[in-house]
């Protein structure tokens, strides 16, 4: 068994639970989700730990301005420090790229990864008999999936008005899909469904990357990583779009699908960890408040030992004494000098 069969047994397995195609996938979706739950909440913790460091980014940016090495050595000891990913925004398109791949091959052609054999027929499509195995794939090839793909293979891949094979650019062309032989549409009207379904999943990737920028600090926005941030998260949107638009319609929903699951978990882990400047990379200007009542008590202290209200003993007597001297003395200095001007009259 190899790796798409994987994804083929599990479509058949969640099928034997719900008998619709459509929900298979989606459940494929969800339960891929739940298993890569822990990484998922550790990358999303490491990119809300890169937006509280952003303030000491900036710093050490401003400090190694001219020397690029040490601001790199800088920065990723502080990264080292906090525990932070520098590449943690990619890690939830990447661990869907294994996922993503599986399901493409297999949606377009389910049968051949549950045990049948493909070959060519004069309609353009491909036909399909059951090849020998054993095992594992034995019981895929006779699950109820794969019975009702080679026994009706259109009522199967009808969901929600779409047919999971078809895509876009097939409905607008007018063209069918190498398992069925059936058009996917006749035009613009017939594609309406499947371009709405396109653009869901780019409006829910570009909410997706920018639930993570909305609460970011004021003074990180103008970093060249918010920047680089800012730019993948407007481009990758509208790239996911273009492919889609080729991609089958089962596929677009698994991506659909996931874009929900990652807008709800970011919501509660955002929720759960609110954006708050981290205490190592708070400015130096944050602890002066800490340093003001020393600084106002400062001056009362100086002014209880230089005469304040209650001055000490020896300087209060010191000015009652002088003034009473000087007068003193002024008059003594005066009243001889009066008298000599008598006598001398």
């Amino acid at each position: 068994m190899g790796y798409f069969e994987v994804f083929a047994g599990a479509l058949a397995g969640f099928y034997a639970l719900v008998p619709s195609y459509g929900l298979a996938i989606i459940l494929l979706t969800l339960a891929t989700r739940v298993i890569l739950l822990p990484l998922s909440i550790k990358q999303t913790r490491s990119m809300r730990e890169m937006q509280k460091i952003q303030p000491e980014l900036t710093k050490l940016r401003a400090k190694h301005k001219g020397n690029r090495q040490k601001l790199n050595e800088e920065q990723m000891l502080l990264f080292k420090e906090h525990g932070v990913n520098p590449f943690g925004g990619c890690g939830p398109l990447v661990l869907q790229m294994p996922v993503l791949f599986g399901l493409f091959y297999v949606i377009r052609q389910p049968l051949q990864y549950m045990g049948y054999k493909a070959t060519a027929a004069a309609s353009g499509a491909l036909d399909f008999v059951p090849g020998k195995v054993e095992g594992f794939m034995s019981t895929i090839q006779d699950s109820a999936l794969a019975k009702a793909l080679f026994n009706d293979p259109l009522p199967v891949h009808d969901f929600l008005g779409l047919r999971l094979d078809c895509s876009s650019s097939l409905a607008l062309r007018g063209d069918g899909t190498p398992v069925l032989a059936e058009a996917c549409g006749s035009g613009l009207l017939t594609a309406l469904p499947y371009l709405i379904l396109v653009v869901l999943m780019g409006l829910t990737t570009y909410y997706q990357q920018k639930q993570m920028q909305a609460k970011q600090a004021a003074q990180a926005q103008d970093s060249p990583m918010a920047q680089q941030m800012q730019m993948f998260t407007k481009v990758m949107p509208v790239m996911l779009m273009v492919f889609s638009f080729s991609f089958p319609s089962g596929l677009v929903i698994y991506w659909l699908t996931t874009n929900l699951w990652t807008i709800a978990q970011q919501r509660i882990i955002l929720k759960a960890v609110p954006l708050q400047p981290s205490s190592k990379a708070l400015p130096a200007g944050n602890a002066s408040p800490a340093a003001k009542p020393s600084s106002k008590a400062q001056p009362s202290a100086s002014t209880k030992s230089g005469g304040g209200n209650k001055p000490a003993k020896g300087s209060n007597s010191t000015t009652k004494r002088s003034p009473t001297a000087q007068g003193g003395n002024g008059a003594r200095s005066t009243a001889p000098s009066g008298d000599r001007k008598k006598r001398k009259k």
